[in-house]
């Protein structure tokens, strides 16, 4: 027999969720946050249509505290999910930088409210910080990892996953010779693989990629040309950045 999968009932705004709001009932709240995300931001839409004005504000707060709540709830199973693959040390937050990444991925959630590229990113180089049986030196390079993943856009990381996914093939290069040398056909090629064709977006996230040193630098005065094709522009930097996440997902999902 299939398992039942949970009903969660919320009755109509916004009398109710106007009243839960207004009366502070703590209570009444967890229950309502308790509901999947769709149907809290349903239930708040309909809130902000027809609700008082004077309730637009923390109805916001309640959405926010959602999604955070979710995040946390996310993180919080798949780090105990790993612990119990046995691939992050149950005492991981002993080591060096491993209390550190924790507390700032927590803080991270609270303050920016990532969204999922950007916490997928810093969650892959927490674990790869903590993995078990990570020497030093991989928990340093971790570390300093995670920081650059702190610094990065959707859109960055986006741009960047799709590099490392063209690397793989023969788009940058062919017989061994690179078959562009342009910047414009490089980024015509990377927005292409992301589907939305919009060079501009490319160049909008390639200064932060090349001042953080995952993509080579783009040659001539005018930025016109780029350097490194073998690899996409790949460095080595970039590109354990990537395999990282990689890594991270296969043993997520394994």
């Amino acid at each position: 027999m299939a398992e039942e999968k949970p009903t969660y009932i919320i009755k109509k705004p916004p009398e109710p969720l106007a009243e839960i709001i207004s009366s502070r009932d703590q209570s009444a709240l967890e229950v309502f946050l308790d509901a999947p995300i769709p149907v809290i931001a349903q239930a708040i839409i309909e809130l902000f249509e027809h609700g008082p004005v004077t309730l637009l504000a923390p109805g916001v707060r309640i959405v926010q505290g959602a999604l955070k709540g979710n995040l946390f709830k996310q993180l919080a199973k798949e780090v105990n999910d790993l612990q119990q693959k046995g691939k992050i040390a149950d005492n991981f937050a002993e080591r060096k930088y491993g209390f550190q990444s924790w507390v700032e991925l927590l803080t991270i959630i609270d303050e920016d409210t990532p969204d999922e590229d950007r916490l997928e990113a810093l969650k892959a180089m927490f674990y790869t910080i903590n993995k078990v049986n990570a020497s030093d030196a991989e928990q340093i390079l971790g570390y300093q990892l995670f920081q650059i993943a702190k610094r990065l856009t959707s859109n960055e990381l986006l741009v960047l996953k799709a590099v490392y996914e063209l690397s793989k093939t023969q788009a940058f290069k062919k017989g061994g010779a690179p078959t562009v040398s342009g910047f414009r056909d490089w980024a015509a090629l990377v927005s292409k693989h992301l589907g939305h064709t919009l060079i501009a977006l490319i160049e909008h996230a390639d200064k932060a990629l090349t001042e953080n040193q995952l993509l080579s630098e783009r040659a001539f005065s005018d930025r016109s040309a780029v350097q490194g094709m073998q690899q996409g522009r790949l460095t080595d930097l970039g590109n354990r950045f990537c395999e990282n996440i990689e890594q991270y997902r296969i043993d997520k999902s394994s």
